[in-house]
């Protein structure tokens, strides 16, 4: 029979044998084994698993809201950049081009109309529209200054603008003060009076509005620019998304499962609302996303795009309907002034070349075509940008009808240039500057209004995603921080019961 003591040296005998054969080893001369050298690494304990797997969906988690944070905050900001500097920039330059185009008509109608007591309310109204355009070109020129604070090309086309705006008035100026002082007829400006507006209307023709395209078109880089870089954010935060969302929701799961299979329970709570709770994140954060780059587009290439070739065309249309006042008002540079009667035309409303001869039977063509089927489009210049670029409810019919008055407003001048070459030159003033119905300045301004009517449609589109996009990306910010947040408590509640076990 074994005693109790016998027992114990038993237990005992294989960590005595262990450690004697140890020493045994040592005295031979065996190597000795410097401590951890050959040691086997032991297997991460089950609460240690656990604390790496909750540890790494908090980083997830933590990256994916860092990720949502700073395409909501870019967002925002780009929002502000837009629609507090860029887009406003390219609406003072387009006023500016406008009033300076407006401006050099209404010079030119004054010499037209003389001192011709039949034309005197015209001559009356002429000034003082000439009055407001120089006003309105001296404030759109000071906040053109302003806005182009870190604009090079910007600065530069204004730097253009102020060497020369100054001297156009000074000329234009002297040139009417003669004109007045000779008590010259209608259609028959004082000589020197004509010597010095053709110095300013080259001025202004050669420089001025050059220049004011110019700062149109930097101004617009600029709006486009921020649009291309928001766009590329917001793909890229898409691209966050699917990577950290998707890795997050996946190990949400996987440390459920592993979970449930090593601890003999069906479900954990509190992970499984982190994981809704994660889902629910990734389609909210990916509909703003979308609705980000809808939104963008919609005020960027729907909107503003047609905003800006309407108001390119709509000073164009000034300075058109000066050239053809400076064609009856010169008899030496008529030829010159129809040539930029017909380059003006052109860019608004291009007919593969067409000149006056041949342009108001493709014209007519063009209209009928595009009455019939809005996608035939048959014409180029600012209208043909806008004819493909009609998305709004009731933006077709306003172009439609923009497109109808300056038909008729192109017919009236054939009917100047006509009774001009008839020689009767006080007809042709008469009509070219009749407001009464069916006269051109009457259609001047219907056309006018038409194109307004179509720009404020446009415009309002513009505000309209501009101020949804913007209040989508404050409004995201603190939901998606709050799902990252809830996420997290979640995590933590799951996990601490399992660990707790193991204390």
């Amino acid at each position: 029979m074994t005693t109790v003591g016998e027992r114990v040296a038993v237990l005992e005998r294989p960590q005595e044998q262990e450690s004697s054969g140890a020493g045994a080893a040592a005295e031979v001369g065996g190597p000795a084994r410097s401590p951890g050298r050959g040691r086997v690494r032991k297997p991460l304990t089950t609460p240690a698993r656990l604390r790496w797997a909750a540890a790494g969906c908090a980083v997830l988690a933590l990256l994916l809201g860092w990720a949502l944070v700073g395409a909501s905050t870019g967002a925002s900001d780009a929002w502000d950049r837009i629609t507090r500097h860029e887009a406003p920039q390219v609406t003072d330059a387009g006023a500016l081009y406008q009033s300076l185009t407006d401006l050099d008509a209404q010079a030119a109608n004054q010499l037209m109309f003389g001192d011709d007591p039949k034309l005197a309310a015209n001559l009356a109204t002429a000034r003082q529209q000439y009055a407001t355009d120089r006003t309105d070109a001296d404030k759109d020129l000071q906040q053109a200054t302003l806005d182009a604070s870190g604009n090079t090309a910007a600065q530069t086309a204004l730097a253009a603008i102020l060497d020369g705006m100054g001297r156009y008035q000074d000329l234009a100026a002297r040139a009417l003060e003669l004109d007045s002082h000779a008590n010259a007829p209608a259609g028959h400006p004082d000589p020197s009076a004509l010597a010095e507006y053709r110095q300013a209307e080259d001025l202004m023709r050669g420089g001025l509005l050059p220049a004011a395209h110019s700062l149109v078109q930097a101004n617009d880089q600029a709006f486009e620019q921020s649009y291309t870089d928001e766009r590329g954010a917001l793909g890229t935060a898409a691209l966050w998304l699917t990577l950290l969302g998707g890795g997050l929701l996946a190990a949400l799961v996987a440390t459920q499962v592993w979970l449930a299979i090593r601890f003999r329970r069906v479900v954990n709570p509190a992970l499984a609302a982190a994981s809704v709770l994660v889902a629910v994140l990734l389609s909210v954060a990916g509909s703003f996303l979308d609705g980000e780059r809808q939104d963008l587009f919609t005020a960027r290439k729907d909107a503003y795009d047609s905003v800006v070739a309407l108001t390119q065309a709509r000073a164009i249309v000034a300075d058109s309907n000066a050239a053809e006042s400076r064609y009856v008002l010169d008899v030496e540079r008529r030829a010159q002034y129809q040539s930029d009667f017909v380059a003006d035309t052109d860019q608004i409303l291009s007919l593969d070349g067409a000149q006056l001869g041949a342009y108001d039977t493709a014209l007519a063509s063009a209209v009928a075509a595009v009455k019939q089927n809005p996608a035939d489009i048959r014409f180029g210049g600012e209208y043909g940008r806008e004819f493909h670029n009609i998305t709004f409810p009731g933006e077709g019919a306003a172009a439609m009808n923009t497109l109808l008055a300056f038909q008729a407003y192109q017919a009236d001048d054939r009917r100047i240039r006509a009774l001009v070459a008839s020689g009767r030159l006080e007809d042709a003033i008469a009509y070219c500057t009749s407001l009464a119905p069916g006269g051109s300045n009457a259609d001047f301004d219907a056309h006018d209004a038409a194109l307004r009517r179509l720009i404020g449609i446009n415009e309002q589109a513009y505000v309209s995603a501009s101020t949804t996009g913007a209040k989508r990306a404050d409004t995201a910010l603190w939901v998606q921080l709050g799902c990252v947040a809830g996420a997290l408590v979640l995590l933590g509640a799951g996990v601490r019961p399992r660990l707790r076990e193991f204390r």
